[in-house]
């Protein structure tokens, strides 16, 4: 029985040895793939080991246009990101106000978020208290007109600012309106949000933005009883003098 094994054993290593005898030891590429210059090994150690590459964005033959870089899949998106799907239009405009909800609620953490992003990105034109009196507007000598009040303005779709829907500021913030850019590039979908979150404090509240950054937008947020307080302002009060 065991020289039976052995016979069998020896048959195959030598079918082996004859299948390994008859494969390529070398592969040429073309000049195009070729990095160095082709060494003598088996096939398959060759792929695995030291395979051709396209340089990025170099040309590839592969392809009709010769373009190594390729465009992605038809209706394919990055991971993590999600399409807008509301049109840079009036209609777009009022169906976001329509349909788009906050999905973030007035914590302090986000509040005091919104806060910072607000301070470094809304203010200048905005305002403190979003009465659209930032230091562009009334430093420029009229050059510049005045964005809508937040508190008592109307904007140019008819709103009231201080009844306008999130889903029309998201939307404004996106595609920007009328003298205001767009911020779709500088602030991610959550910023976007949470700033948010901090106008609408302003317009409840009437509280002053955080100029200071984000260490006093921390203080800010946890600073009162009610949660969507921004900032709370301490004033002392002199008492009057008695005669």
């Amino acid at each position: 029985m065991k020289n039976n094994n052995t016979i069998a054993l020896l048959i195959f290593g030598g079918v082996v040895l004859i299948l390994v005898s008859c494969a390529k030891t070398d592969r040429e590429y073309s000049e195009e793939l070729k990095h160095d210059k082709p060494v003598r090994q088996f096939t398959a150690a060759l792929d695995m080991y030291e395979s051709p590459s396209i340089e990025t964005y170099g040309e590839n033959s592969i392809y009709s246009d010769n373009m190594g870089s390729r465009h992605p899949v038809a209706g394919t998106i990055p991971r993590g990101f999600m399409p807008y799907m509301y049109p840079n239009t009036n209609e777009g405009y009022v169906m976001a106000g329509d349909s788009l909800r906050n999905p973030y609620s007035n914590t302090p953490a986000n509040l005091a978020k919104g806060a910072d992003i607000y301070s470094k990105f809304c203010l200048h034109c905005h305002g403190t208290t979003g009465a659209g009196d930032g230091p562009v507007i009334t430093n420029s000598n009229g050059k510049f007109p005045p964005p809508t009040s937040y508190i008592d303005g109307v904007s140019s779709g008819g709103d009231a600012m201080k009844d306008l829907p999130v889903g029309k500021m998201y939307h404004t913030i996106t595609y920007g309106r009328n003298m205001m850019g767009s911020h779709a590039s500088q602030l991610t979908a959550e910023e976007r949000w949470k700033v948010i979150l901090h106008v609408q404090a302003l317009i409840n509240q009437g509280a002053p933005a955080n100029e200071a950054g984000e260490g006093d937008s921390e203080e800010a947020a946890t600073g009162g009883d009610d949660a969507s307080a921004v900032v709370e302002i301490e004033e002392e009060q002199t008492a009057p003098e008695e005669n």
